[in-house]
């Protein structure tokens, strides 16, 4: 098992949201930051890290909120 970080951008607060997350592997903790990415309308981005080290990184689209309006 490992653990990783999970750093997720929300809009009702000024900074990240840390979240540690012990799975298997990579490709699991892959898997459950996009998860989270699309658990909250409020959730704007995630970036995971494997100690100092970015792996994974994941935002969502202004227009794809309906934040954005034509």
């Amino acid at each position: 098992m490992r653990t990783f970080s999970l750093f997720i951008t929300d809009t009702r607060y000024s900074v990240p949201t840390l979240a540690l997350i012990t799975v298997e592997d990579e490709q699991c903790a892959i898997e459950l930051a996009k998860a989270d990415l699309g658990r909250s309308e409020f959730h704007l981005a995630v970036e995971l890290h494997d100690g100092k080290r970015a792996i994974f990184k994941k935002a969502k689209t202004i227009a794809a909120e309906g934040l954005l309006r034509a």
